[in-house]
């Protein structure tokens, strides 16, 4: 529903194995670069935020994974996106400690709204985790659920009263959605694919015509270099492809201190830079804080962004019996 270049509108295992196909990925995308509209919700803290990016990630800690999240984009400009999210997540594993294969299962509960168009979701995700080596995964999984879309004619200013774009649309309409995900991850990094909007539902009685939703692929990858005896440097990239528009890449660095606090930066191409900061406290608790400087032409009206995340992930002690990627580092 929204546009990364500022516009709003309704488009009709090892380690080094995994970062060199991160970065041969990236090598081949990058002339590629450029922004346009996009149907899917914006996270500047990917790296923070993995299970809405990809459901392959549900199960993929040895400890139930709750998130909050809320983002006000463009603060100030009217009608500018709000979205606000909840995630947990979690693994079945077998009582059988010598078993390393599991099922993981989570839900993602979101809300945006941009003006006079909004929408809720309520999606189920199931994954597979297969290890491939000591320390070294993949899953494969999925979202599954509907997505209520509404359309708030009472806040729209028209000219003519009866303008059939609006006068015929429907105030509230629900479609189904699937995202299948696959996502290769170890203790220092990770490399994942999903794909959004999979259906590519039709949108009927809203607007003028028939429009459908576009299929969106996201790639990420990351992953996480030593740098001192207590510091860590994780650089990160989030590639987002669809049909008919340029390529929309977020890259992010991320400097952590024996992971109880972290300072990062991120650039998203045409839209924003950003600041970040993040801080573990009271032993299960992690606060994410970004905040985008925009730089399209949208920054005449609004020149920032907020987003705040607020994880909480029970681990209990490690049993090395049933350890799985605990409370992964590079996180």
């Amino acid at each position: 529903m929204r546009s990364t270049t500022g516009k709003i509108r309704i488009a009709p295992l090892r380690p080094r194995p995994l970062f060199t196909a991160l970065v041969l990925t990236c090598l081949f995308l990058l002339p590629c670069a450029g922004v346009r509209a996009q149907q899917i919700p914006q996270y500047t803290q990917f790296v923070f935020n993995h299970f809405p990016i990809n459901p392959a990630v549900a199960g993929s800690k040895d400890c139930l994974d709750i998130r909050l999240g809320f983002r006000k984009q463009w603060v100030g400009f009217e009608g500018a996106p709000t979205t606000a999210w909840a995630t947990v997540h979690g693994a079945i594993r077998s009582k059988q400690p010598f078993v390393k294969n599991r099922h993981g299962i989570g839900v993602w509960v979101e809300a945006d709204d941009t003006g006079p168009l909004g929408y809720t979701h309520f999606y189920l995700a199931y994954a597979y985790h297969i290890q491939m080596k000591q320390d070294y995964f993949m899953s494969m999984g999925f979202f599954a659920g509907a997505k209520q879309m509404k359309l708030d004619a009472g806040v729209i200013t028209l000219d003519d009263y009866n303008d059939p774009a609006i006068d015929g649309s429907k105030s509230v309409f629900v479609i189904p959605e699937i995202t299948p995900g696959i996502w290769l991850y170890g203790k220092k990094g990770w490399l994942g694919l999903s794909i959004h909007q999979l259906l590519g539902n039709k949108i009927r009685d809203f607007g003028l015509g028939e429009s459908r939703l576009t299929r969106h692929a996201l790639l990420s990858g990351g992953r996480r270099f030593k740098i001192g005896k207590h510091q860590a440097l994780t650089p990160s990239a989030l590639f987002k492809i669809s049909p008919g528009s340029p390529v929309a890449m977020d890259l992010n660095m991320m400097l952590d201190h024996k992971k109880i606090f972290g300072i990062g930066a991120s650039y998203r191409n045409t839209d924003a830079v950003a600041l970040m900061f993040r801080l573990s406290f009271l032993k299960f608790f992690q606060l994410g804080y970004s905040y985008d400087i925009t730089t399209s032409k949208i920054r005449v009206a609004s020149s920032n962004t907020h987003e705040i995340i607020l994880a909480i992930t029970p681990c209990p002690p490690n049993d090395p019996r049933r350890a799985i990627v605990r409370c992964p580092v590079w996180e």
